[in-house]
């Protein structure tokens, strides 16, 4: 799918690091899977970007809530370092992780805030086509708080890479992908995924965090975004 994806996609690399963007991502990571390259490329350019960590992390490793949310804030904070974002740059929202899909307007007003303030050309954010939850509620959301505006939302797939048959949906209801090379900054990729050893596995068959397999997913040769061409409030049914 990943070949298909390529195949099928436009480099848009040198335009799309000139476009003031907003990256919205569900949970600490989901920035640096999706989007580090992209997020690196902008900062390099000088072109304004921003991320906006929608959920605090605290289910996932499992455990006391508050020392997990630290804990998550630590590894974004170290994360956001490798890719060159100030502090200023992130944005953390501290919605509880694992229940965007209940959130309801109180999101979409968030959302809709940050856009208003930071005024960005594009938002890119999950899909919902994405089988997680918190990433497809996010997606629903975020569309609602950019509608009648004048910016354009693109969608990265994260656990579409697990459910090809969803990477074909999102592929089909959206416009050519837009591909973002990596050449030259796979490694700082890595090491910013690296800043996230509490999401990470050994080994597939681990319970817990990312496994290996998975992880190749995002150690490719372009990042991947497809342009919305839904409306709103298509894309906003469950």
């Amino acid at each position: 799918m990943r070949r298909v994806v390529f195949s099928m996609g436009t480099d848009v690399t040198d335009a799309n690091s000139r476009r003031p963007t907003v990256v919205l991502a569900p949970h600490p990571d989901d920035e640096t899977l999706g989007a580090g390259v992209m997020i690196m490329r902008k900062v390099e350019a000088g072109t304004p970007v921003h991320v906006v960590v929608v959920t605090d992390g605290s289910k996932s490793p499992q455990g006391d809530p508050a020392e997990v949310t630290a804990l998550r804030a630590r590894e974004l904070d170290a994360a956001r370092t490798v890719l060159g974002l100030a502090g200023s740059d992130v944005t953390r929202l501290g919605f509880v992780d694992a229940e965007l899909d209940t959130a309801g307007e109180v999101l979409v007003d968030a959302i809709a805030d940050v856009v208003s303030s930071l005024r960005p050309a594009d938002v890119v954010v999950t899909a919902d086509t994405d089988p997680h939850a918190d990433h497809a509620a996010l997606a629903r959301a975020a569309h609602r708080a950019v509608a009648g505006r004048a910016v354009r939302v693109l969608t990265y797939p994260i656990w579409q890479f697990e459910r090809p048959g969803r990477l074909v949906r999102q592929m089909w209801r959206s416009g050519r992908p837009e591909l973002v090379s990596t050449t030259g900054y796979m490694e700082r990729k890595r090491a910013a995924i690296a800043a996230y050893p509490s999401q990470m596995a050994v080994r597939d068959d681990d319970p817990e965090g990312l496994g290996p397999t998975f992880m190749r997913s995002f150690d490719v040769a372009y990042e991947a975004f497809f342009p919305t061409l839904a409306s709103p409030r298509r894309l906003g049914r469950r």
